[in-house]
């Protein structure tokens, strides 16, 4: 399996039933992709007895998601943060903000065998936080920066952290991600 590509970055702000259930309120778009490094922190216990290794655990303990995109949206890193958006649109941070949970979709492009497949990544609870501001003057040539964010990834009440499914077309994988993200049915 060939990774080729990344695409389509959605959120969905996150409700948790006390017994780990999650329910969203409709996808959204976090912009353009650019790039998502996930990394992950796993128990890791090992038991020995009788000189030998006896029992081990690398279980799930956190993680942690970095994203690049096109474009630091305003009303979008308002919303992941917390933050609120005045009257007269102005993005107002404040010492008090939380940062909402949110569950975070992705779509990474796949070729096996001459042929592309659309892998889509869940991720049920993240929590971002206030990113770094690097700027510079532009030079003799120009030269493009983006911004990137970093969140902590956690598992549900349930245990759950993520889920995957590919799908052999790129609409099938949105309808899976907007099936996901789907506001509860009253």
């Amino acid at each position: 399996m060939a990774k080729i590509g990344l695409n389509n970055l959605w959120y969905s702000k996150l409700t948790e039933a006390t017994d780990g259930t999650p329910s969203y309120d409709g996808k959204k778009s976090f912009g353009k992709a650019i790039s998502a490094s996930v990394s992950i922190t796993n128990n890791s216990a090992m038991l020995y007895a009788d000189d030998t290794l006896a029992e081990s655990d690398t279980s799930f303990q956190s993680g942690t998601i970095t994203l690049g995109t096109d474009d630091d949206r305003e009303a979008t890193f308002a919303d992941i943060l917390g933050h609120e958006i005045d009257t007269n649109g102005n993005v107002v941070r404040n010492v008090d903000d939380v940062a909402p949970y949110v569950g975070l979709a992705r779509i990474i492009v796949k070729m096996v065998g001459n042929v592309k497949s659309y892998k889509v990544e869940v991720l049920y609870k993240v929590k971002f936080s206030e990113p770094s501001q690097d700027d510079n003057t532009r030079g003799e040539s120009v030269e493009f920066s983006t911004p990137s964010i970093e969140g902590a990834i956690m598992s549900l009440a349930n245990g759950n952290w993520s889920e995957a499914k590919t799908f052999p077309t790129k609409e099938d994988a949105i309808a899976f991600i907007t099936t996901k993200f789907a506001p509860p049915t009253p």
